[in-house]
């Protein structure tokens, strides 16, 4: 089996090779077409490089070390834990960022540059800038062309003013549709050019023209920056450097090499400035909300200090007795203590109400901000915000199908429930604590009520005081702390590498890639069109064709010969190739015959026009060179005329006469000019061909043939039309079957061998006629064979 194939594999590569030698010139032509266009491209298209970047994430903030309290809440979530890299990915991806460094890199505008057919994208080598109003709509989409005039002056069009214009404004991002739009004038460097659809101006830097040809045009065109970011955002790669590695690499494919590397500059510093900003916005809401409670405490502490001033001067006291100042003095504390505990309580009781409320949850306060030294309760409320600042990041980036969206509401929720758990069990501790506190300060000021009512008043007083000025201070260091921390605030993440060309060759047009795919194309088409022609052609243009469909023995070829003369070619044409492959054709029967005389041998084929006569002709000449007594026989009596032009005889009697009886064998048998060859036509047309061949007779004729001769060479009507051969085939010793090459239809070729198989007919062979001998040896110039 494997033989088989490797065979098969064998003659499609060696007919592959053959028709390549044959028709080298359509191969090589297509082969300079192909590449020729390949070469075209590669100067028509302008490259493509890749520009990229290295951005280093902090392990804290990429999660490479989870608090308890996350650990805690997974415990809750069917769903695994996020990679927080990929969630700083999808922010450094987001449209927002993506959208703030296009604008950085001013990617409203494209400036281009056309000469001949060939066009590219500029970037600062521009010559020319414009300069647009951004509170006017501009048109977005539409090619503007530019052509430098002399005295300073240019002129400006649209080539297809085109339907259905959007009309953009950068200012308001508003847009609006205009049905067509022609611009046409010409003007000077520096006019603003205006009306209601557009408003700009165009600068000129003289130096940058100089570099281009004067039959340079140049172009700009108006981008609409969301569509933009979309694009951008498509084309950006963004990923983990390695497994184990907190770094992302980003890069990006570009026309224009700087412009690519400030876009990416542009993006890793939005992205780090967004983190800035985020710190940021913390600092400020814990200054904001100490610079509330600094404000009521210091009315409070003003209205305290006033009235301790105005009880010395009205009482005429400045000290009071030990004794009272121990009772003061552990009422101060309890006062403290109560404070503390109150501070607490509004903490709890704003947390809850924010949490209950539809407030903004990145701007809730930790409990750290406020001097509340709770471990648990500031990773709970840590990871809340982490997780919710997440949860709106992916609401901004309209990412709120995907699966980590999902998961982080999920966690979120849980996360929710432990917080809302965990402050009703502190809200509940607290007032505990509270009622404990309170029950004894009532308890301490019934002590102090059995003073002097003088001195208790003036202790009151400087009590409250100095709690109001120790809050004062702790209110005035926390927010000195906060006001440190924002302005020593930096970026939690870093650029490992800044953003740069990566390789120095083009990513795109591969040249190389380019030429070698029209290399193959130009080796392909000719097989293509070959392919498409055989497959159109429904004849058999190969012997593998038969092979294919037949288990019959192949008996030989005939070669292709030239000219349409009818001849006999081992008489007229004794040394050519093709008089060659008959004698081997006949070797090949007498080797199958062992040897013996007196011989039937019947050839049949699919249609008319294959070469049977002419097989059948030269192969009795063969036989009677040999000086062995041949007759060929025409039972072709269905078919008027004279198939044997070559022998040059006229036959007024022949099968058809012998079998009806009106004449006998010698009357019919004609005497040809080659020695030992006779001859016996078809004779004239009878209504009833078969009714006669499937008569006695013809056992008969045939009997007394095969006595007389040594071979009988039996010419049939075509098998694919009438079954006279069938009906001849019991009287043969060899039946061939003649198939032309590009004549023979396949299909019922195929029918008709698959039929003769079924019927296991003996001694049944096939022979190939007019087969190209041009890609041999036959078909050559040599000492052994002449060219006929």
């Amino acid at each position: 089996m494997q033989q088989d194939q490797n065979t098969e594999s064998y003659y499609y590569v060696k007919s592959a090779v053959r028709l390549i030698k044959r028709y080298w010139y359509l191969f090589g032509f297509s082969v300079v077409f192909f590449v020729g266009i390949a070469q075209c491209l590669n100067w028509y298209f302008q490259p493509v490089y890749d520009v990229g970047c290295v951005v280093l994430i902090d392990e804290e903030v990429a999660g490479n070390h989870p608090d308890p309290s996350h650990e805690f809440m997974k415990s809750f979530s069917i769903f695994t834990a996020t990679n927080e890299i990929q969630l700083e990915i999808l922010k450094m991806k987001s449209l927002d960022l993506v959208g703030k460094a296009l604008e950085s890199t001013h990617a409203e505008l494209t400036y281009t540059a056309e000469n001949g057919f060939r066009s590219n994208e500029l970037y600062q080598e521009s010559p020319f800038r414009v300069i647009y109003s951004k509170d006017h709509i501009q048109p977005v989409g539409l090619k503007i062309t530019l052509v430098p005039l002399p005295n300073n002056r240019f002129r400006i069009f649209t080539e297809k003013p085109g339907e259905l214009i959007h009309l953009y404004n950068f200012d308001k991002h508003r847009t609006c549709i205009l049905n067509t739009l022609k611009i046409d004038k010409v003007c000077g460097y520096g006019d603003t050019l205006k009306t209601p659809f557009y408003s700009f101006s165009v600068v000129l830097d003289a130096e940058k023209l100089a570099y281009y040809a004067p039959t340079t045009k140049f172009s700009f065109q108006f981008n609409d920056l969301n569509l933009l970011a979309y694009t951008v955002q498509k084309e950006l790669n963004i990923e983990q450097l390695a497994k184990d590695v907190h770094a992302a690499s980003i890069k990006l494919k570009t026309k224009n090499v700087q412009k690519g590397i400030d876009f990416i500059d542009a993006l890793t510093t939005a992205y780090l400035q967004r983190n800035m900003d985020k710190k940021n916005s913390l600092a400020e809401n814990t200054i904001r909300y100490l610079d509330k409670q600094l404000g009521i405490i210091e009315d409070s502490l003003n209205l305290t200090e006033s009235n301790l001033q105005v009880f010395r001067s009205s009482k005429k006291v400045m000290e009071i007795g030990a004794k009272s100042d121990q009772e003061f003095k552990g009422a101060g504390e309890l006062e403290n203590q109560k404070e503390e505990l109150l501070a607490k309580a509004n903490y709890y009781s704003y947390v809850k109400k924010t949490l209950d409320g539809d407030h903004d949850m990145t701007s809730l306060l930790v409990p750290s901000s406020m001097g509340i030294n709770d471990n648990v309760l500031t990773g709970i409320i840590d990871e809340y915000l982490k997780l919710n600042n997440e949860r709106n990041h992916l609401i901004q980036t309209k990412q709120t199908r995907s699966p980590v969206f999902e998961d982080l509401t999920l966690r979120l929720q849980n996360q929710r429930g432990m917080l809302l758990e965990n402050i009703n069990y502190l809200i509940s501790t607290n007032n505990l604590l509270l009622g404990s506190v309170e029950g004894r300060l009532k308890k301490k000021n019934d002590q102090i009520s059995e003073l002097p009512v003088t001195q208790r008043e003036m202790v009151g007083i400087e009590r409250k005081y100095k709690l109001n000025d120790n809050s004062y201070n702790y209110m005035l260091q926390k927010k000195a702390e906060a006001e440190v921390a924002k302005a020593s605030n930096i970026p939690e993440n870093d650029i490992l590498e800044p953003a740069r060309l990566l390789q120095p060759k083009a990513s795109f047009p591969n040249k190389i890639l380019n030429l070698a795919i029209g290399f193959f194309l130009g080796l392909i088409f000719p097989f293509a069109a070959f392919g498409v022609k055989n497959f159109m052609d429904n004849t058999v243009t190969s012997e593998h064709m038969v092979q294919a469909v037949t288990t019959l023995p192949f008996i030989g070829r005939i070669y292709h010969r030239k000219g349409r003369k009818p001849v006999a070619l081992l008489i007229d044409a004794p040394k050519s190739a093709i008089s060659e492959s008959i004698r081997s054709i006949r070797t090949n029967l007498d080797h199958f015959l062992l040897g013996k005389n007196h011989q039937a041998i019947l050839l049949t084929s699919t249609l008319s026009g294959e070469g049977k006569s002419f097989v059948s002709l030269n192969l009795a000449s063969s036989f009677a060179l040999l000086g062995r007594k041949t007759v060929l026989v025409s039972f072709d009596i269905r078919k008027p005329g004279n198939s044997y032009p070559a022998l040059k005889l006229e036959c007024q009697l022949g099968i058809s006469s012998i079998l009806s009886g009106r004449a006998t064998i010698e009357e019919a048998l004609e005497h040809t000019s080659i020695a030992n060859l006779d001859f016996i036509g078809a004779g004239p047309v009878l209504p009833n061909p078969s009714e006669l061949i499937g008569s006695l007779n013809t056992e008969t004729l045939m009997t007394k043939l095969k006595e007389r001769y040594d071979y009988v060479i039996v010419d049939t009507p075509p098998l694919g039309l009438v079954t006279d051969a069938l009906l001849l085939m019991k009287f043969a010793d060899i039946k061939m079957f003649v198939v032309r090459s590009g004549h023979t239809p396949r299909e019922q070729m195929a029918v008709l061998l698959r039929e003769i198989e079924s019927k296991k007919i003996n001694q049944f062979y096939w022979l190939m006629n007019d087969v190209d001998a041009s890609d041999t040896f036959y078909g050559r110039k040599n000492e052994y064979f002449s060219q006929d």
